[in-house]
């Protein structure tokens, strides 16, 4: 979909290899609609102001948006400076990544999908993750060598697989452009695709997505989306990516790992809220009281810790005992 081309903020941090270019903290803003929230603001079309609000999910916040039972309606919420950003990348940070949470929903039989999606200086889609309503189904998107627009499921195989997931489920998606190359990677749980020889383009701005898949939908739909981060990295690393040296640099400390009944979370900087990411990029909310991270119930294993900062997500695996 062409449209009015305005792109993301460039928070301009570089942490070792890793150059972030914007990240959205929502659990910062207030439960209202998200325009005019922050700076650059959000920009949004189709709907209403009302259709992209903050709300409370769980022990944090998330944006939302809601789609209505009319067919052929989309959203789409954005905001400026990623061309920029890009531009101005660390020398030999050629990939570009993308990483969002985003909760699946109850049973439903609205074909509206949503997720996340780039677009480039032309004003086209040229990659993306979305998720259907009704199915759960992900599908990627993505533009051919010859520079047509397409979509694929993200499953393996020469007919790719379709790949569904769980109901009313957080999950850690991600999707990464080498724009040396034009390979597309997509990952979440249950999936990990490479596309190679893709259009060789450049990323222009990344929109909060929620639309109709089909053209046909008669059911209205909201969409959950939280944690976004969009960086540029030499080597791809979708969902096991750390941020030891930003812990570091906030002066965050997390111990023991292996851990048997709790984390320890020493900061300077202000939690405002933990999660927990299974390898798969499973999401559940995370206890924690007194800077202690409760990890009890959880199954012996490896493990990210995610903590929500007034400037953004910082993760660190850690063990299970």
């Amino acid at each position: 979909m062409k449209k009015s081309l305005l792109s993301l903020l460039l928070l301009g941090s570089i942490y070792g290899q890793a150059q972030i270019l914007q990240q959205e903290n929502f659990d910062a803003l207030n439960t209202a609609t998200a325009v005019g929230q922050s700076s650059p603001a959000f920009a949004v079309l189709g709907g209403t102001n009302a259709d992209y609000s903050i709300v409370t999910s769980g022990t944090g916040k998330a944006l939302q948006i809601a789609v209505p039972n009319t067919a052929g309606a989309s959203r789409y919420m954005w905001k400026s400076g990623l061309a920029a950003a890009w531009t101005a990348r660390t020398s030999g940070n050629n990939i570009f990544q993308v990483q969002y949470d985003y909760f699946t929903g109850a049973a439903s039989t609205s074909t509206n999908g949503g997720g996340i999606e780039v677009i480039n200086a032309p004003g086209a889609v040229f990659i993306g993750l979305s998720v259907n309503q009704a199915t759960k189904a992900v599908r990627g998107v993505y533009t051919t060598a010859a520079g047509t627009d397409t979509s694929t499921d993200v499953g393996t195989g020469t007919t790719p697989a379709v790949v569904t997931l769980p109901a009313n489920t957080w999950v850690r998606l991600g999707f990464a452009y080498n724009a040396t190359n034009g390979t597309v990677t997509f990952k979440g749980p249950g999936f990990s695709k490479v596309i190679t020889g893709t259009f060789i383009t450049t990323p222009d701005e990344i929109d909060y997505a929620a639309y109709d898949w089909l053209g046909t939908n008669a059911v209205a739909s909201t969409h959950l989306i939280d944690n976004m981060v969009s960086n540029a990295v030499a080597t791809e690393n979708l969902l096991l990516a750390t941020s030891d040296v930003v812990l570091k640099e906030k002066g965050i400390k997390i111990f023991p790992s292996p851990a048997v009944d709790f984390i320890n979370v020493d900061s300077k900087s202000k939690i405002l809220n933990a999660y927990i990411y299974d390898m798969s990029g499973i999401r559940r909310d995370a206890n924690l009281s007194n800077n202690k991270v409760d990890v009890r119930e959880l199954s012996s294993g490896i493990y990210l810790l995610g903590l929500k900062t007034e400037e953004g997500l910082v993760t660190k695996k850690f063990i299970k005992k």
